[in-house]
């Protein structure tokens, strides 16, 4: 049973596309890291080749505000993104698979771009360690559970996805793998990795903008805070022991 104690008009669930969380997300962490390097390259603290790690971008005034303020902004997006991926109802939307992989990776990208590699090593590299491998193994179940939609509801984006997942996930490993074998962060090869990983993942979070499409707004996360929708596109509040979607 469903009980209205607030008189007050709600407001229209229509002022902003969820979509555009990811194109937003997307945008910030790539325009992120070129601008670092950009700057990066500007003043002399890296070269153009061999192209430098992304973190090498983000050591020194003045790219390193740049890199640092920009990349925990994209956390929270991304933060922001994997809550509205959990509460869309799709085959790819699993709150287990947000919280074990989704959150920490966001976490491991706000805690690369506040420690800097040179200030804070042992914190930088946990965060960055954390972020490709849960990022890759997120990415990768999100995309291999569409294989459970049909023929007719498999887009185009669908396909994309899985290649996507699939190059984050060999860059990512590929990382793990040359540091094994005495690689450096000064090599290209190691730099390479990383920024194909990085890209492929916020890419991948891109074609989310087509896939979501104008069926989903930003005030559907309200949904597991004790909101329920309507059909006239309102929301009302409801008791938490009574707490039921209804997506109708």
């Amino acid at each position: 049973m469903t009980k209205n104690f607030d008189p007050r008009p709600v407001p229209d669930k229509n002022w902003f596309h969820s979509k555009n969380v990811a194109l937003l997300q997307c945008l910030l962490t790539v325009g992120t890291t070129l601008a670092s390097y950009a700057i990066a390259l500007y003043m002399g603290h890296v070269k153009l080749w061999p192209i430098p790690m992304i973190s090498y971008c983000g050591v020194h005034p003045p790219e390193k505000f740049v890199f640092s303020i920009g990349l925990v902004c994209s956390a929270f997006l991304m933060f922001l993104f994997i809550w509205i991926i959990e509460s869309a109802g799709k085959v790819y939307s699993s709150r287990k698979t947000a919280w074990l992989l989704g959150f920490p990776s966001s976490l491991g990208l706000m805690v690369l771009a506040v420690c800097n590699c040179e200030e804070e090593p042992n914190l930088h590299y946990i965060g960055a360690i954390t972020y490709f491998l849960t990022t890759a193994i997120y990415c990768l179940l999100c995309s291999f559970k569409e294989l459970n939609l049909t023929k007719e509801k498999r887009t185009a984006w669908v396909t994309v996805r899985q290649f996507l997942s699939l190059v984050n996930l060999t860059f990512s490993l590929a990382l793990g793998v040359l540091f094994a074998f005495g690689y450096q962060g000064t090599d290209w090869e190691v730099a390479f990795s990383e920024w194909t990983a990085v890209w492929a993942a916020e890419f991948y979070v891109l074609t989310f903008y087509w896939d979501l499409g104008d069926e989903f707004f930003i005030e559907q996360v309200k949904e597991f805070f004790g909101m329920e929708v309507r059909d006239n596109g309102k929301y009302k509040l409801v008791y938490d022991d009574e707490f039921a979607l209804d997506m109708d």
